[in-house]
């Protein structure tokens, strides 16, 4: 049994493409059929699914004790990805709730997006205890530096041909993950609270409109 056998051994056996083979394909077992079109916020449902595809490989390494030399390259990037997204929104979401002009940022960069995040979250939440923004910083920069780009932990070599994760042997998937729930827990309170805060402005601004 090669890799790819292994993989797949907890679905229907493998075959070779063939004349019906359809990617979109209804089949009958509707619990393994995913709804991309149920009305959510699809920030939300994106954040989610790379949170929760990471805690899918970690309970599977953990558990098992198999797959960590392999399982790491997607594991890490579920995080980083989940991370680059959720500064992202709540960039968005900072701006609207202070009134201040924004865009989206295109940039991969999880360093830029966070000094552009955090001044937004100090402002959004100005009474709160700045130590857990300090210690947020500290992983997230530590989690830019082992990927700045977004490549390191998809390909093996850069655009510019130099070899990635250069001076990374090792990581411990189990503490890894510990510590990236600690962040997601940080970004999912202020990504609440700010809807939150959001909703109250606008029912106000409402309630004065007609003469509350």
């Amino acid at each position: 049994m090669d890799a790819s056998d292994e993989m797949m051994s907890f679905v229907d056996p493998p075959a070779w493409p063939h004349a019906e083979a359809d990617l979109l394909r209804e089949e009958p077992d509707w619990e393994a059929v995913a709804c991309l079109d149920f009305p959510r916020d699809r920030w939300l449902g994106y954040l989610r699914g790379y949170a929760n595809a990471a805690e899918v490989i970690a309970d599977q390494v953990v558990s098992s004790g198999r797959n960590q030399d392999t399982l790491i390259y997607p594991f890490v990037m579920c995080w980083r990805h989940y991370v680059e997204l959720h500064l992202k929104a709540l960039i968005e979401l900072a701006s609207v709730y202070l009134d201040e002009p924004h865009e989206l940022m295109r940039s991969h960069s999880i360093e830029a997006l966070w000094r552009r995040a955090r001044p937004l979250l100090e402002r959004s939440f100005p009474g709160d205890d700045q130590a857990e923004l300090v210690n947020t910083e500290r992983v997230l920069l530590q989690l830019h530096g082992m990927d700045p780009s977004s490549e390191h932990f998809r390909y093996p070599v850069r655009n510019s041909g130099y070899p990635t994760l250069d001076g990374i042997a090792r990581i411990h998937i189990r503490h890894f993950h510990n510590v990236m729930v600690g962040i997601a827990r940080l970004l999912d309170a202020a990504d609440t609270g700010i809807r939150e805060m959001t909703d109250r402005k606008h029912e106000t601004a409402g309630y004065n409109l007609f003469g509350g």
